[in-house]
């Protein structure tokens, strides 16, 4: 049978994951999907400013 590919997972963090799904991708000449890339394209700027708005509310919710 003819090995058509392997996928490789990661779940988590893309932050905590991306070093070592960054070494898979170089040494096996992988594609890599990154959700928070994909998202960031999809919707410019428009996460940064989510992320702005959570520290602030939680700067304000003790």
């Amino acid at each position: 049978m003819k090995n058509l590919g392997t996928l490789y997972f990661f779940s988590g963090k893309m932050v905590q994951e991306k070093h070592e799904s960054e070494t898979i991708k170089k040494e096996k000449n992988a594609v890599l999907l990154s959700e928070d890339e994909w998202l960031e394209n999809l919707y410019p700027n428009q996460l940064k400013l989510l992320k702005i708005i959570k520290i602030f509310q939680n700067k304000s919710n003790p």
